[in-house]
């Protein structure tokens, strides 16, 4: 038997995505509430929702050229990490789009916002155990705002475009054929257009393991470290597990983490199936970002503030492989949970509303050589 159409380094491709964007989104959301300072940890559902999102960064999952023998394989007879090929070169366009939803608390006001999302990562082998991997990416996000929401000093808009970016560097080391090691470091940039760069800017790291069970189950731990653009630093411990599910000839996949099919930057837990090699369908509730944060404009309203928005995507998508390279995919579904903030330099919440559950569609182009 075969096992179909899933790539074991499908989520790999976006590990220092997670990790230098997400991280450093904190969503410190309530009316009233600042973020302590120094050492951060969340506790309560906040911990469950920065597990999900956080696991988008996959450092620690398999990096398998998509064509190879080894991913189509029966799950039982899997090659480990340090047998699998490298895919040296991976690039990505996405884009997407969230249709207006009602500001709540602000009578007729509305927002919507659409982006477009690029990432070029390389990876070259170091000896025999040591991979090294090096990405840039960047994200433009457009905001449309009708009405007042009230979320700043004097009302107005409180931002029209978000523009981010990030550059880092991961290690990845495998011994014993079925244990990784990863250490990971960035840089990123976060801000509405019209800040000053240099207040944009925030930094960390990731370390972690895993784990690879010839069942096809995948378990590993990470714990990441992230300065914030309104001071302290946000550490957390989060798990990630992927499992090809033991039945159907391999054909159901499940993650806690990466999502493969969904918003840039996003990860959550997925289920998905493929009836083919280079056909594969997916369900996921992925979590965009966990609160984005970015520094806000400099001569804007609120100079040296900091502005979030979070959501929560629950999405069906579809990725077509028509050819080794190349993969499509795109996805529809409603966003959750979404609540736009803005902050003042010290983390004081100086706005805060949530916006009802609308229509997001999106899509992504890959290339893997």
């Amino acid at each position: 038997m075969q096992r179909r159409g899933f790539r074991s380094g499908a989520a790999e491709r976006f590990a220092l995505d997670g990790v230098t964007t997400v991280v450093r989104r904190t969503n410190w959301a309530g009316p009233g509430r600042r973020p302590p300072t120094g050492l951060r940890l969340l506790r309560g559902p906040q911990v469950l929702a920065w597990v999900l999102g956080l696991s988008a960064a996959p450092a620690l999952s398999q990096t398998s050229d998509p064509g190879s023998p080894s991913t189509r394989t029966e799950v039982r007879t899997k090659a480990s990490p340090a047998e699998e090929r490298l895919t040296p070169v991976t690039f990505d366009v996405a884009g997407a789009a969230a249709i207006d939803g009602q500001i709540q608390g602000a009578s007729g006001a509305q927002m919507g916002s659409s982006s477009a999302y690029a990432q070029l990562a390389a990876m070259a082998p170091i000896g025999e155990h040591l991979r090294l991997r090096f990405v840039v990416d960047g994200a433009t996000t457009f905001y449309r705002f009708s009405g007042d929401p009230f979320l700043v000093p004097g009302g107005g808009i409180p931002w029209d475009q978000v523009r981010s970016s990030s550059i880092g560097v991961q290690a990845t080391y495998v011994w014993e054929r079925r244990w990784v090691l990863t250490v990971a470091g960035n840089v990123a940039s976060a801000g509405v257009r019209g800040a000053s760069f240099g207040d944009t800017l925030t930094g960390g790291g990731t370390v972690g393991f895993s784990y690879s069970f010839s069942s096809g189950l995948r378990v590993g731990l990470l714990l990441t470290a992230q300065s914030q653009l309104t001071g302290g630093l946000f550490v957390l411990p989060f798990p990630l597990v992927d499992w090809v599910l033991p039945f159907d000839h391999g054909r159901w996949r499940l993650s806690v983490g990466g999502v493969r099919v969904g918003p840039g930057r996003a990860g959550g837990v997925s289920l998905a199936y493929s009836p083919l090699e280079t056909l594969s369908f997916s369900a996921a509730l992925t979590f965009l970002g966990l609160g984005r944060e970015f520094r806000m404009s400099s001569t804007g309203p609120v100079v040296g503030g900091v502005g979030r928005d979070s959501a929560a995507p629950l999405i069906l998508a579809v990725e077509w492989r028509p050819v080794r390279p190349l993969s499509v995919s795109a996805y529809a579904g409603v966003s959750l949970l979404r609540a736009v903030t803005v902050l003042d330099g010290s983390g004081n919440t100086l706005g805060e509303r949530d916006v009802t559950p609308s229509p997001v569609l999106g899509g992504r182009v890959s290339l893997a050589f």
